[in-house]
């Protein structure tokens, strides 16, 4: 049964405490299972045995991201309809886990598969698994953004990865263990099956979430006038769509981040558990970043950690083109994923800032849907210079075009650093933005 508007503030009142930890450790628990399997190491590192081609290893990426950016759109609007959208999150992000599983009995019951196979089969499984988790984005943002206060969020999101990264580190050990200890594939069967199982953990958690009934307070619009009605909220909110025309800039800037390590095998030769140090340079930067920028992103605002994210991410580039050694990659990751603590601070959070609660489900799609392409194509152009751009004596610098790439990556992250400082204004500063129902 609904309650009443003073009954409803009571109600979020006294859960206050209680779902900010329940989300607070279903969010560390997620960012745990996740340090098993990390992107830009692991899985690159998985996908390197089963493909020599760099274009096909970006597309691991490209497919978590297009799987999770895309989909956003067409749950949206049921989302915004439903009283409580926590059943609509716990039915679809179940899916979103269940591909881990199979991937490690796969690879354990057939260590022999042959190598395209192999990767069709990864790429079919992360395509489903963040393509439900896409699915579900716009639902559990809005069930995050009823619960928890704005004041909270960017401490929930910044504490929460923090501890995920700090178990995480526990995680990127083990998984150096493993690659030191076990050969091909049989290591990577144990990764996925680890995240597996803490993202079980993770679906629990968010389980105990107490959210409210509350009926959206704007008409419903039927299937056709919502989608006709999409453009026109964009032209009615010219700041968010400038927002994500320099995102997608800083987005395009990160199509390094699938490439470090294969670089530093080709540059410097170094061994796979290589990746695992990388990994706990990573965790540990996220561990020590994420709730220093939550905290300072609540007071200072969401434009500004984008703007500081970014210059981290453009510090990365030069580096990386400058190290002489592999060690100069602990720091790299380091600042890499320093940057990538506030990127996923805004991913979370941003979209909230431009609306009030009923209207986050459609401004949360607009945003991933819109970012898709971007995300899509940063990690597949990186591939596709490193293939295809080599400089003359690019063999004794790592071979491939890995310096082309890493120059045209910090080019986009410098252009969308400057579209985010001089063309946006903070949105916690201007009036909330046009949903659907304004959209007439």
């Amino acid at each position: 049964m609904e309650q009443s508007g003073n009954e409803y503030e009571r109600f979020i009142e006294r859960n206050a405490t209680w779902n900010l930890v329940v989300n607070l450790l279903d969010v560390t628990f997620y960012s745990l299972a996740m340090s098993f399997i990390f992107g830009a190491t692991m899985l690159t590192l998985y996908a390197s045995y089963l493909t020599d081609s760099a274009l096909l290893i970006g597309l691991v990426p490209m497919v978590q991201s297009l799987g999770f950016y895309l989909p956003q759109l067409l749950l949206s609007r049921q989302a915004e309809r439903l009283p409580v959208k926590k059943w609509m999150v716990a039915r679809v992000t179940l899916v979103e886990r269940l591909p881990y599983s199979w991937l490690a009995l796969l690879i354990l019951l057939v260590p022999d598969m042959q190598p395209g196979l192999a990767y069709g089969i990864l790429l079919f499984s992360l395509a489903l698994g963040t393509g439900a988790g896409g699915l579900g984005a716009p639902a559990w943002k809005a069930m995050i953004s009823k619960v928890i206060p704005a004041n909270r969020r960017g401490f929930l999101f910044g504490v929460s990865s923090a501890l995920g990264s700090v178990l995480g580190l526990g995680g990127a050990y083990l998984s150096r263990q493993l690659l030191a200890t076990y050969a091909y594939p049989r290591t990577f069967a144990y990764s996925f099956g680890l995240c597996f199982i803490f993202q079980l953990a993770s679906y629990g958690s968010l389980m105990l979430t107490r959210e409210p009934p509350r009926q959206p307070e704007a008409k419903s619009v039927s299937a056709r006038d919502y989608w006709r009605r999409l453009p026109k909220v964009l032209k009615l909110n010219p700041n968010f769509t400038r927002y994500l025309v320099a995102r997608g800039l800083i987005v395009m800037g990160t199509m390094a981040t699938a490439f470090y390590v294969i670089y530093a095998r080709a540059r410097f030769g170094v061994p796979d558990e290589f990746a695992a140090e990388l990994t706990m340079a990573a965790l540990l930067s996220q561990a020590v970043f994420t709730p220093l920028m939550g905290v300072v992103s609540d007071r200072k605002g969401l434009k500004w950690l984008l703007e500081f994210s970014t210059v981290l991410q453009l510090a990365a580039m030069v580096l990386v083109l400058l190290a002489p050694a592999q060690a100069w990659l602990y720091v790299v990751f380091m600042l890499v994923y320093a940057s990538t603590a506030g990127m996923t601070i805004i991913g979370m959070v941003m979209s909230m800032e431009f609306s009030v609660p009923e209207d986050v489900p459609t401004f949360t799609a607009l945003e991933g849907t819109l970012i898709a392409l971007p995300t899509m194509l940063a990690p597949v152009a990186g591939g596709w210079l490193v293939d295809h751009a080599a400089l003359p004596g690019a063999a004794a610098l790592g071979g491939g075009g890995y310096q082309v790439m890493f120059v045209v990556a910090a080019l986009f992250s410098l252009a969308g650093w400057a579209a985010m400082h001089w063309w946006v204004r903070e949105p916690r500063h201007e009036a909330v933005g046009v949903g659907i129902s304004g959209a007439e």
